[in-house]
């Protein structure tokens, strides 16, 4: 069976958006990390969007980058969001302030707390009521997503994957290390869009010996190594550049998601 890609979105220090990644990855420009645009809460009202914690903002901007690439209305599309460590900014600030005489825990941040809080609120800004799924596998979240994601699509039923995370406070930092913000979003279906585009298929099993997809560029593998969502960039690499090839996610029980990415002459 063939999963289509639509379109994609992402956001990170130096991949501002999808047009940026292409000229990246294609080596049309040079990679230079940088500050990372602040990504805005679009299509929440300003009680919402005021609410909104900066992880579910990557999710709605990458989102968004995606689905308008791929010409979707968001009310049809599932979703399936993936997070290594989900919002550890709001974990920290609950747990200082449960550590607080008197514990003043604030209603805010204990409903943003839970791990499919970005899923809520991308329900809320796009109007969706489809089908969404928050999971974590720890490094493993954009394999454990994408396999998700794989598998939830149907006839008649694309799907959203997002997968983010963000470093955390400096409480946490040397115990949960992520080095940079990133996110990226894939379009997929079942039906193939117009134009050229990419076939994916997909097996689990057994890890082989070459382990791990990796990035040529220095920068771009320590990227990739410092965000578990940025375990993305081969897949985006071969999207951008319309490159057919296999790549493999292994995990550390042994098991491994492989991925075949073709593309039509």
């Amino acid at each position: 069976m063939t999963i289509y890609v639509a379109g994609f979105g992402v956001l990170g220090p130096g991949l501002p958006d999808a047009e940026a990644c292409r000229a990246v990855l294609r080596a049309e420009e040079t990679y230079q990390a940088g500050a990372v645009r602040v990504p805005v809460a679009e299509g929440l009202s300003a009680n919402e969007a005021r609410r909104c914690p900066t992880t579910a903002r990557y999710v709605l901007d990458v989102g968004r980058q995606a689905l308008r690439a791929a010409g979707w209305d968001a009310a049809g599309v599932a979703t399936v969001l993936s997070s290594g460590s989900g919002d550890l900014e709001i974990l920290d600030k609950n747990c200082r302030a449960l550590a607080g005489t008197p514990v003043a825990l604030s209603p805010t941040l204990f409903h943003n707390s839970v791990h499919n809080a970005a899923g809520g609120y991308w329900g809320i800004a796009t109007g969706s009521r489809a089908a969404t799924t928050s999971l974590s596998a720890y490094d493993d979240s954009f394999a454990a997503g994408l396999l998700e994601a794989l598998t939830t699509v149907a006839p008649g039923r694309p799907c959203l994957l997002v997968a983010y995370d963000l470093p955390p406070p400096a409480a946490l930092a040397s115990v949960r290390k992520v080095s940079a913000p990133f996110a990226v979003a894939l379009a997929l279906s079942m039906e193939a869009p117009e134009g050229p585009c990419a076939g994916l298929s997909w097996e689990w099993g057994q890890a082989s010996g070459e382990g791990a997809s990796r990035m040529t560029s220095p920068a771009l593998e320590a990227l990739r190594l410092g965000n578990p969502a940025a375990r993305s960039l081969p897949l985006l690499r071969a999207l951008c550049g319309r490159r057919s090839e296999t790549l493999s996610w292994a995990y550390p029980e042994g098991g491994a998601l492989t991925v075949a990415i073709r593309f039509d002459a």
